[in-house]
């Protein structure tokens, strides 16, 4: 990713205000998008990269927690971060064991959101190198077993390269 492009936020949450409130404080560090349902959060998910998302448990129609699954299954790179009205240990225990980053009650202020979600983004570029690293390891294993060790064979494949 170039260092010059922001990282795409999408917020979904089911209340205007709350949704307003935080692309306020948000879009200075990242590219907002905004959804009222999970069912909008897929359709604007498949047209737009998205990065990161601050997800609504109590969502209408389908639950924050079903997004939340077929977020991580589909699109394992995005860092999602679970939004609450309430501070119940039952629903951060939910969303951690379905594989949100972090889980926060609404009432948190902007600067915590903006830490919460510049950690998820270094979180989400480490993923990304170390996914990028195993596969340029696993292709110069695959390279080293298919020349061998014969000097010869080596010559000629790092002409070809």
């Amino acid at each position: 990713m170039p260092p010059d492009r922001r990282k795409t936020l999408l917020v979904v949450d089911s209340d205007d205000e709350v949704r307003e409130s935080l692309t306020t404080a948000l879009r200075r560090d990242y590219r907002v998008l905004r959804a009222a349902t999970g069912e909008a959060a897929f359709q604007m998910m498949q047209k737009e990269d998205v990065d990161l998302m601050l997800l609504e448990a109590d969502l209408p129609g389908i639950s924050g927690f079903e997004v939340l699954k077929i977020v991580r299954e589909n699109y394992p790179y995005v860092e999602v971060i679970v939004i609450s009205n309430t501070k119940e240990l039952d629903t951060a225990i939910e969303a951690m064991r379905h594989g949100a980053y972090h889980y926060i009650a609404k009432d948190l202020d902007p600067e915590s959101i903006r830490t919460l979600f510049a950690n998820a983004a270094e979180r989400q570029d480490l993923s990304r190198d170390v996914a990028r690293l195993k596969a340029e390891v696993a292709e110069q294993n695959d390279r080293e077993f298919v020349v061998g060790p014969s000097r010869s064979t080596r010559a000629v494949v790092e002409l070809v390269q």
